[in-house]
């Protein structure tokens, strides 16, 4: 069913956003702390992934709640 599907593609795509979250992080740890542009593109990048995997998790909720509407799953 497409449902499931979509609710699949959601859960991964937020098992990687996750993923490459941790790694900006990582990335912005290691950066040199004078060198303004990187750390200001780095930034900006965590604050993008991160909107993305909330996005992500919103719509992963609302294919659950139609899943458990048409009885496909019993809570999760």
């Amino acid at each position: 069913m497409e449902k499931f599907k979509e609710l699949s593609d959601a859960r991964t795509g937020i098992i990687r956003k996750e993923a490459e979250i941790e790694s900006i992080y990582e990335r912005l740890e290691a950066l040199d702390p004078t060198n303004i542009d990187d750390i200001h593109r780095a930034k900006t990048k965590l604050r993008h992934e991160k909107e993305r995997m909330v996005e992500l998790k919103c719509r992963a909720t609302e294919l659950e709640i139609d899943m458990v509407k048409m009885g496909y799953l019993r809570g999760i």
